[in-house]
């Protein structure tokens, strides 16, 4: 398990070890299980595998070698963004953050905005999942975009809070992803799934406060939002990962705080 001393940390060292070529070093930044997903169509040749992937440990993490294919791109290295800790408790963190790949002559030849979900063990703080819009274009302008999203994550949400739990199922993406408390993800195949799932916890009790949500970041077809859920008096903030699917924003991951 990853033992950093922050979930800054953390987030600086997933890149540091990338740069360096270091694959032990690499997914050492990471906890078990990892969950990798992208808001990319699955056809899409933005992201060249799987839109979700979970990783139950850095044997299948490291099985397919990432450096040759970037290189062979031009790539030598990439830079984080400053992250930004938009929701926490002791020991979960969402991270908004990202990266700009550049070439040998410093070239930026690719950029994503990200969220890293960063977990606290007892050995310290690791990533366990990454929310990654894969559709960014820096300097693009995705203010229509984020509208889009806040109404159709509004509405989902929504039906939520009406106890219509069947239709709000029915509005997520499949297969869908929960990342829970440290060392705990889930993914969940279809809609049935996971109104049993919701009724067996008792989520079908949930209320959403009007307004709550707020996009993190944004792409052409990917955004990140947070947003606050309701269970009798306690409020729980949770984040999405959303996706455009089939010409309709629809949520592919929840991780809550």
């Amino acid at each position: 398990m990853a033992a950093y001393e922050s979930p800054e940390a953390a987030y600086f060292a997933f890149l540091e070890t990338f740069n360096a070529r270091d694959a032990d070093g690499w997914a050492g930044v990471n906890s078990w299980p990892h969950a990798r997903i992208s808001a990319a169509a699955p056809n899409s040749s933005v992201h060249w595998r799987p839109p979700t992937r979970i990783f139950a440990d850095a044997g299948q993490y490291l099985s397919a070698p990432l450096w040759d294919e970037l290189e062979a791109t031009g790539w030598v290295r990439s830079e984080s963004t400053a992250p930004k800790i938009v929701q926490s408790s002791e020991v979960k963190a969402h991270i908004a953050g990202g990266w700009t790949r550049y070439d040998a002559d410093g070239n930026a030849m690719a950029a994503n905005r990200v969220v890293y979900v960063a977990t606290r063990t007892d050995e310290g703080w690791g990533l366990q999942a990454q929310l990654k819009t894969d559709s960014f274009v820096d300097g693009q302008d995705y203010e229509r975009e984020q509208a889009a999203v806040l109404e159709a994550v509004e509405s989902t949400l929504a039906l939520l809070g009406a106890r219509d739990v069947d239709a709000y199922c029915n509005a997520l993406a499949y297969p869908f992803a929960l990342v829970g408390p440290p060392g705990v993800v889930m993914q969940i195949a279809s809609a049935p799934e996971m109104a049993a799932a919701m009724r067996s916890v008792g989520d079908d009790r949930l209320d959403v406060p009007p307004g709550s949500a707020e996009v993190v970041n944004c792409g052409s077809s990917g955004a990140n939002l947070t947003f606050r859920v309701q269970r009798d008096d306690a409020i729980q903030e949770a984040l999405a990962l959303v996706g455009l699917r089939d010409g309709v924003w629809r949520m592919l991951a929840i991780s809550g705080i």
